[in-house]
C-alpha cells in the first residue's frame, strides 16, 4: 500500500502537458537512464536499506542531462516537497523585502495582526525577528507541526507565541517548522495575499511553474514549512533560479544581495550546545552539520540545498554550474545523500 503522501500527491496531479510548464532545455547527451543510477539505486536499496527513490533529475550548464522516473512516477507527478518548502518561503521573504514590505531584522510582532498576538507580549517576544526565524535560532517552545497540518488548531500563529520561548531568540539553532509557519503569516499579512499566491505571481509564473498546491492552516495560511506540491522540474527550476541568483531568461526578478544573505551560514546546527572544539571538529564534514542559511542547509561537497524529509533534495553546486533533483520515500536520508555525492555527483564534475 502506498504511503498516505503519494495518495495525496496523486490526486493532486493533473493529466495534462508537463506539470512544469515549458521544458528546460536537453544537453546533447540527454538520457533517461545510466549506469550511475543502477548504482544508486542498488546501493540505497540493498546497502542501506532504504525504500524508494521516486525521481532523479540532472541539470548542467542549465540544461538536462538526466531525467528518471520510478515507474509510478512520472513528469506531471506532483511531490510532495515536505521541508524543502521552506526555502521557497524564505525566497518569498526575499521579494517582499524587495517590494519594501519586509525587513530581515524586523520584529515579528510589527507584521502580525492583534488578534495572532498573545494577551501580553513579551521582552522576548518584541525583540523577536525574522532574521531568527529564518536561521531556526528563535527560540520558540513547541512546534505543534502535526496539529497544524490536521487542522486540530485552529489558531497556531496565536497558540505557538502563547506557549513562549524556551530560551532567547538567537542564542540555539533549534530547527522548528513554525518558524517558517509564521514567516508565511507575515508574508501573508504585508501581501494581503496567500504566500502561495504571491510566489505565483514572483516566481511560479515567471519560471513556468505552472502546476503546484500549498496546503493550508486552519486560520486560511499556506503552512510554509511543508506541504508544498511540486513537479520532479519544477524544483530543478527553483535550483536553477537560486544558482543564478535570481535571474531567469536573462531577467533579474530577486535581487543579487539576497543570495549572498541566503546562502551561506548564518548558523550552525551546533550553534548553542556548548559543545567544546573537539566535538565540533568532529560534526565538521557531516552535511547536517556544516551550516544554515535562510531556510538552506550547506552542503559538505559546496554548495547548499533544499532538504525535505525522505529525501527530497535540489542540491545547488555553483562549482559545476548544475543541479541535481532527486524525490522519494527514504527511511534515511543521509545514506541517500552519501549515495548521490558517489555516484551523481561524478556527472556534473567534467
Amino acid at each position: 500500500m502506498k504511503p498516505l503522501h503519494i495518495i495525496v500527491a496523486a490526486s493532486l496531479a493533473l493529466s495534462s502537458c508537463c506539470g512544469a510548464g515549458p521544458h528546460l532545455p536537453e544537453a546533447p547527451d540527454y538520457r533517461t537512464s545510466d549506469p550511475a543510477v543502477d548504482s544508486m539505486l542498488q546501493a540505497i536499496r540493498n546497502e542501506w536499506g532504504t525504500s524508494e527513490l521516486n525521481s532523479i533529475m540532472v541539470v548542467k550548464d542549465g540544461r538536462k542531462m538526466l531525467e528518471y522516473y520510478d515507474c509510478c512516477y512520472g513528469p506531471d507527478f506532483l511531490n510532495i516537497c515536505w521541508s524543502a518548502s521552506k526555502t521557497f518561503t524564505a525566497t518569498a521573504v526575499g521579494f517582499a523585502v524587495q517590494d519594501g514590505l519586509l525587513e530581515v531584522n524586523g520584529k515579528l510582532v510589527d507584521y502580525l495582526n492583534p488578534e495572532q498576538l498573545p494577551d501580553q507580549v513579551s521582552d522576548t517576544l518584541a525583540g523577536l525577528t525574522l532574521y531568527d526565524l529564518l536561521r531556526m535560532s528563535s527560540g520558540l517552545r513547541t512546534d505543534p507541526m502535526g496539529k497544524v497540518s490536521s487542522l486540530e488548531m485552529k489558531t497556531p500563529t496565536k497558540t505557538v507565541l502563547d506557549a513562549g520561548f524556551e530560551n532567547l531568540p538567537g542564542d540555539k539553532y533549534r530547527y522548528n517548522s513554525l518558524n517558517t509557519y509564521l514567516l508565511s503569516v507575515a508574508v501573508s499579512n504585508v501581501t494581503g495575499m496567500s504566500l502561495e499566491d504571491y510566489l505565483d505571481g514572483k516566481l511560479f509564473k515567471p519560471l513556468g511553474i505552472r502546476k503546484h498546491h500549498w496546503d493550508k492552516s486552519a486560520e486560511g495560511y499556506n503552512t510554509g514549512g511543508w506541504g508544498l506540491y511540486l513537479p520532479t522540474e519544477s524544483l530543478a527550476k527553483m535550483g536553477l533560479f537560486m544558482l543564478n541568483r535570481g535571474v531567469w531568461n536573462g531577467k533579474r526578478l530577486l535581487n543579487d544581495e539576497w543570495f549572498d544573505e541566503a546562502t551561506t551560514p548564518r548558523i550552525y546546527q551546533y550553534h548553542g550546545k556548548g559543545y567544546n572544539e573537539e566535538r565540533i571538529a568532529s560534526l565538521r564534514g557531516n552535511d547536517f552539520n556544516m551550516g544554515y542559511g535562510y531556510q538552506v542547509w550547506m552542503n559538505s561537497a559546496g554548495g547548499y540545498r533544499l532538504d525535505g524529509a525522505h529525501g527530497q533534495f535540489v542540491m545547488v553546486l555553483p562549482e559545476y554550474n548544475a543541479v541535481i533533483v532527486l524525490t522519494g520515500n527514504v527511511r534515511e536520508t543521509g545514506p541517500e545523500m552519501k549515495a548521490m555525492w558517489k555516484y551523481l555527483l561524478p556527472l556534473v564534475c567534467d
